[in-house]
């Protein structure tokens, strides 16, 4: 019987195997990089490695003819979407391996349903995007069952109907934003905010006007509706760097948290969730609009300061 359902960890061990033991499949995936005129071997892998900044999925540590050593790191999606500056966290942790001279150098690499990097706008992050489709191309053998069954199983876990991520719709939370949108439009038209299409209880969304950047650093407003954490975000920033020199500028009630791989300057409110109504969660919704607004007018009064801090603050 077939497995219907494929999951990331699933197609790390087997791309991991593949890498192992499939000399040619490893020749044809360092192809696809930068180095694919160096002469190099699989020295090792791991898989799900993790450091104090997060996991990589998998990562291929290749030995050159030269001694020089390089790596892949590799992000598999068969259809979650990306979280939060995941690229770019992924190259913090390149960047302190790099120090500790595990490898010299390195490309960051989605692997995922061929729809998958077709359909998404936020993949620029990613050196390379090879789809799963490719990959089991090059793994079947029409000679070799076991080789034909690994490259099915990779083609097949593109497949939407089984796989794809669906809202699950829910007439108590469509109601419960809509209220929340009427709120915005009327009263906080710089949240510049859109009808929603979010899943059953959730209270996390995002702002981003249309005049905050994307480049060099990403900036928006994280509103996380049931912490009661509103966040003015910035992207690949270390906060205990980007505090310091932002301190003069923060208004009562702000403060500079990190949050991933982001520095985030937060405003508290009352927390609140779907499941309490509309009557009892619009005025903390409303708290949270405010806060919204006041932290996008903190940025733009000082967005040249901000984003020079933002930028001083990268990860070294």
């Amino acid at each position: 019987m077939p497995v219907e359902r494929k999951y990331e960890r699933d197609i790390d061990v087997l791309l991991a195997e593949e890498f192992a033991v499939n000399p040619k499949f490893a020749e044809w995936f360092k192809r696809q990089t930068k180095f694919a005129t160096l002469e190099a071997v699989v020295a090792d892998y791991w898989v799900s490695k993790s450091n104090n900044i997060g996991e990589s999925d998998l990562v291929i540590l290749y030995q050159a003819a030269s001694s020089e050593r390089f790596a892949l790191l590799i992000e598999d999606k068969v259809d979650a979407p990306l979280q939060p500056d995941q690229a770019a966290r992924y190259r913090l942790r390149a960047g302190q391996e790099q120090a500790q001279d595990i490898y010299s150098d390195y490309e960051v690499i989605l692997c995922a349903p061929k729809h998958y990097i077709e359909n998404r706008t936020d993949l620029n992050g990613f050196d390379r995007l090879i789809s799963l489709e490719q990959l089991a191309d090059v793994i079947r053998d029409s000679n070799d069952a076991r080789s034909n069954y690994r490259a099915d199983f990779l083609k097949t876990a593109s497949t939407r109907r089984i796989n794809a991520w669906s809202r699950k719709d829910d007439p108590t939370t469509n109601a419960f934003w809509e209220a929340a949108y009427q709120i915005a439009t009327r009263d906080f038209p710089q949240l510049e905010m859109k009808r929603l299409s979010v899943t059953e209880n959730s209270s996390w969304i995002t702002f981003r006007p249309r005049d905050f950047p994307t480049q060099p650093k990403r900036v928006y407003i994280s509103f996380k509706g049931d912490r009661g954490q509103i966040d003015l975000t910035f992207g690949n920033t270390t906060a205990y760097r980007f505090q310091p020199t932002i301190a003069k500028f923060l208004e009562p009630g702000m403060a500079v948290h990190q949050t991933a791989a982001s520095s985030a300057v937060r405003i508290e409110t009352p927390g609140f969730r779907i499941a309490e109504g509309i009557e009892a969660g619009m005025p903390k919704v409303r708290a949270a609009f405010e806060a919204s607004s006041r932290l996008i007018a903190f940025y733009r009064a000082f967005r040249a300061q901000l984003d020079e801090a933002a930028k001083v603050a990268t990860p070294l």
